[in-house]
């Protein structure tokens, strides 16, 4: 028995020790690979290689990360800035000791120090088989020949302190610094100028989608037209965060934002979070065409699979407030950040409708929210999305307040109406029947003004007004066809003393004193200005 007891307390002591991770269940496609000693800076893949810098040490993998080796022996400094690989070539920038070049995966190094002429290396990255290198001495660099020669472009720059550097698919350069701004100039030859584009934040990445300019500062995510010079600061996060890095995924923006983790966008203006919790302590991050690489504070190394559909959506759409019977219209935006076709279904309570439950890529869902049998309240509802990039649970947010009184103001002759002191105009002012003595109405102006739905018929000349049952009124049907002076409410017959008519142009007009009592409203008259109140309270 004993025997037994050890061995329980034994596995029960090895599961304590594993790990915790708390990595979205949904999402089985996140994969911790690897727990390196120190932060990870920087990360790079190619096929099986896998290229890693962090704060004390280089380490590389030739096994998709199931092992790792340190490789950093010869290298002047071991803070890792920027890795690259290309021409069987590793490019490695530090913090101290510059720029280096490996012909041999890591086993000894080269310094480039006397062709850069600086030790801080801030950024290096690879497009089209050129190589750009950012420098906090020397300013901004790039090789055409995998790093025998390199050319130096700092024309028009108040400062050699660059920080990052990206080329958009139309050939606009952009050029990151560090409390300057952003530059840009449509050429690296030798007329370049750097003209000024941005404001004098501290640059920490730039990308791009479609064509908005996405820029990473050390106080937040500012995006605008690549073409223009007219930026705005994003707040789905609050305050100003530092961005660690931007990339271009799959024709989206993704961003690791200090302490907050990963977001993504597909029109550089909304922004998801997405991910695991794990990722606020995100650090770096990279992407293969195939594979979202995500380095952490903590030496952890994840690898996210968006080779097939991956679904992105909001976590929470907060709606605010609305009177008790009236209904919110909403929106919310669905997107895939993965390759292939993403297809899926909402779910929601029965009191949210949407337009459409099922969806296709990328898609605004548009959605209404009935509050008619709903109390008053504070309210968080979840909606289910199930796709084959996932399932994700959004939650929408609102508040169902008490219903005010509703207080129209008609005057007989006016094309002027008030709701609640706001002016509107009306096509077919009130006016007295004479032969009856009675003031009618437009009826559509009236009910919409109350909550209610008309429906015309133009073959059988019926309208229909339709209203949803309230805090103080049962759900009302009123049915009434033009020259006819006998109604339907709630399906009674009725009989009012002037017929529902058209006047010009096209407006059914009805007897006021009928459609207030319909509604269970009260009617005030002042003969002297023969102005019409009407008071409704839902």
């Amino acid at each position: 028995m004993r025997k037994y007891l050890t061995i329980l307390i034994i596995v029960l002591l090895a599961l304590m020790l594993l790990p915790s991770k708390n990595l979205d269940a949904a999402d089985s496609r996140t994969v911790l690979i690897g727990k390196l000693p120190y932060a990870i800076t920087s990360t790079f893949s190619s096929n099986n290689l896998l290229l890693v810098g962090t704060t004390n040490g280089f380490f590389i993998s030739e096994d998709y990360g199931k092992h790792f080796y340190e490789r950093d022996n010869g290298l002047g400094d071991f803070y890792i800035t920027g890795v690259i690989y290309i021409d069987k070539k590793i490019f490695l920038g530090t913090q101290n000791a510059g720029l280096y070049i490996s012909n041999d995966f890591g086993k000894s190094w080269q310094s480039q120090m006397s062709k850069l002429n600086c030790p801080t290396i801030s950024s290096i990255s690879v497009k089209d088989n050129v190589i750009y290198v950012t420098s906090l001495c020397t300013g901004f660099h790039y090789s055409t020949d995998f790093g025998k020669t390199w050319i130096v472009r700092n024309g028009g720059l108040p400062t050699l302190r660059t920080t990052a550097f990206i080329k958009t698919p139309e050939g606009r350069c952009f050029l990151g610094t560090n409390q300057f701004g952003l530059f840009y100039s449509d050429t690296l030859g030798e007329t370049c100028v750097w003209d000024k584009f941005f404001s004098p934040y501290t640059i920490t990445s730039i990308s791009y989608v479609n064509s908005t300019l996405v820029i990473g500062t050390n106080e937040g995510i500012f995006t605008g037209d690549i073409r223009n010079d007219h930026f705005k600061k994003l707040g789905f996060i609050g305050g100003s965060p530092y961005i660690e890095k931007v990339l271009n995924v799959n024709g989206d923006a993704i961003v690791a934002v200090s302490g907050f983790g990963l977001f993504a966008s597909n029109n550089g203006k909304d922004f998801y979070k997405f991910g695991s919790d794990t990722f606020s302590d995100v650090r770096t991050i990279s992407f293969d065409g195939n594979n979202l690489y995500v380095g952490t504070n903590d030496g952890e190394l994840y690898k996210i699979d968006l080779s097939l559909p991956y679904l992105v959506a909001p976590h929470k759409v907060t709606m605010g407030s609305v009177q008790k019977g009236k209904s919110l219209s909403g929106v919310m935006r669905v997107f895939n950040i993965g390759k292939g076709t993403l297809s899926g279904t909402v779910k929601s309570p029965y009191f949210i409708k949407f337009s459409k439950t099922k969806f296709i890529q990328n898609e605004t869902l548009d959605f209404t929210i009935d509050t008619s049998t709903l109390s008053e309240g504070e309210y968080t509802e979840m909606i289910t999305l199930s796709s084959n990039g996932g399932d994700r649970n959004a939650y929408i947010s609102f508040v169902v307040q008490k219903p005010s009184s509703v207080i129209l103001k008609l005057k007989i002759g006016s094309n002027v109406a008030f709701i609640n002191g706001q002016s509107y105009y009306l096509d077919a002012p009130p006016f007295i029947v004479k032969s009856a003595g009675r003031t009618v109405v437009p009826v559509r102006f009236i009910s919409e003004a109350f909550g209610a739905k008309v429906q015309w018929d133009g073959a059988s000349r019926k309208v229909t007004i339709k209203k949803a049952p309230t805090e103080h009124h049962p759900p009302i049907l009123i049915e009434l066809w033009i020259g006819e002076k006998s109604v339907k409410v709630n399906l009674k017959n009725e009989v009012i003393d002037v017929a529902p008519l058209i006047v010009p142009p096209g407006r059914t007009m009805l007897p006021l004193r009928f459609i207030a009592e319909a509604f269970g409203s009260s009617v005030k008259w002042n003969p002297i200005t023969r102005e019409i109140t009407i008071i409704y309270t839902p």
